[in-house]
């Protein structure tokens, strides 16, 4: 393998590390929070079966006119209760925790939250349980989430 072989994988690798590495620094370092999910498709024919989740969050409506990426902090309650919507970080007091989302006129989404892929049988099993189930997440300080998994309330 000549040197330039070795330069392009050297780079390759480290351009994987730096996608994975954010991720699963979360799910070790974040803590644990719920939302409530409201389901939308449990199949998709060229990805395979997973969960397509809505989470059961309305935007207030002093700022139902935002076009943009916000940050939305909840109650750490189980299903987390939404507190507050800001343009910019907030500072969390005890109890609260926050995640980025997108705020597209009048309605709140979590793009980086909004698929759980799962097997078949479990597919099946969720299928007609979602709106029973809370999202489980790893969340940081710094408003960053994982889904982690898909539970019972």
């Amino acid at each position: 393998m000549t040197r330039r072989h070795v330069i392009a994988v050297v780079i390759a690798l480290l351009a994987m590390v730096t996608v994975l590495l954010p991720p699963l620094w979360i799910r070790t370092t974040g803590d644990e929070a719920t939302l409530a999910i409201r389901p939308v498709d449990p199949l998709s024919l060229f990805r395979g079966n997973y969960v397509d989740l809505r989470y059961d969050v309305e935007m207030p409506s002093e700022m139902s006119d935002l076009d943009r990426s916000v940050f939305v902090v909840f109650s750490d309650e189980r299903p987390g209760r939404l507190l507050r919507v800001s343009e910019d970080r907030p500072d969390l007091d005890n109890g609260e925790f926050c995640v980025r989302g997108e705020a597209r006129y009048g309605s709140l989404s979590f793009p980086q939250l909004e698929q759980f892929f799962v097997t078949p049988e479990r597919g099946r099993e969720l299928e007609s349980r979602l709106n029973e189930m809370v999202a489980v997440l790893k969340v940081t300080g710094r408003c960053r989430a994982v889904l982690v998994d898909i539970e019972l309330r």
